[in-house]
């Protein structure tokens, strides 16, 4: 069988993250979400969840370009006075992996976010990180253990196939490529570690090169590379609700995961839509 599990990352980081999350479960196609959960809008994502139980609400690990749930004197060096994480990614993954002493603040960091989630949302079948950052080395050591320890069943591999997306979009190539090396070789080491502790992923995954980019006729012509076995495709909608309007790409995605000729295709290509409860379930 063909199974599709369609997640939505960032739900906590903003009303009009929620709302787009919200609206892309209740309309749409989108079976998953992951929560920032120090985000401001986070405690408000859990609440609303609430009223849709088969929404499969997940953690998004945040250590770059979002919010601590601890407080920043203890994680000096990785967030600044207010909380807040390194923005740029490549400075963020570099201090990480060179400056040994991130290990004994951010262990602590990502089990506050973990309990942080269990507080509100009280169930975990899935993990993933902002900006994949779950399989940078140190953070992959700590969540992984933090997932056999507190029994969450899944984890996210990015491991999208380069040439699939390749053979769809042409654009931004060379970054592409290399990112594709970065992440296979990161995921490959994580994949190894799951194994060891039983901690499964699906088999296949789309969202990691085209993410901020999507449309309609894209999201179709993916579905076509959707093999047997288990398959995740992640977005980031978010929905216009009359204050700061979200980026137009995010808007677009609420459209596309609430549209009926995306939903004819996944019929057509008899893909069955599931959640990471039912991964681990089987």
């Amino acid at each position: 069988m063909k199974l599709l599990i369609p997640n939505a990352d960032d739900f906590g980081l903003s009303a009009e993250v929620n709302a787009g999350v919200i609206e892309a479960h209740r309309n749409g196609i989108i079976t998953s979400t992951s929560l920032m959960v120090a985000e401001r809008c986070a405690a408000d994502a859990a609440a609303a969840a609430k009223d849709y139980p088969a929404l499969d609400v997940g953690l998004h690990a945040v250590v770059c370009k979002g919010r601590s749930v601890l407080d920043a004197a203890r994680l000096r060096g990785a967030v600044n006075a207010q909380g807040n994480y390194i923005n740029n990614p490549v400075v963020a993954g570099m201090r990480y992996f060179f400056d040994r002493s991130m290990r004994a603040k951010l262990g602590p960091e990502l089990r506050a976010q973990v309990e942080r989630h269990f507080e509100l949302v009280g169930r975990m079948n899935h993990l993933d990180g902002h900006l994949n950052f779950h399989v940078h080395p140190l953070m992959a050591d700590l969540l992984v253990e933090l997932a056999s320890e507190f029994k969450v069943p899944c984890i996210r591999l990015p491991r999208e196939r380069v040439a699939a997306n390749l053979s769809l979009r042409r654009d931004n190539a060379p970054r592409k490529v290399v990112e594709a090396v970065i992440f296979r070789a990161l995921a490959r080491r994580t994949s190894r570690m799951m194994r060891e502790r039983g901690i499964k992923s699906t088999d296949w995954l789309f969202g990691l090169y085209q993410s901020g980019h999507l449309d309609e006729d894209y999201v179709v012509a993916t579905l076509d590379y959707v093999r047997e076995g288990t398959t995740e495709i992640y977005f980031h909608p978010a929905a216009d609700i009359g204050r700061t309007p979200p980026r137009a790409g995010a808007q677009r995605e609420v459209s596309i995961l609430t549209s009926r000729r995306v939903r004819d295709a996944i019929a057509e290509r008899a893909i069955k839509l599931m959640t990471f409860a039912e991964l681990a379930a089987a």
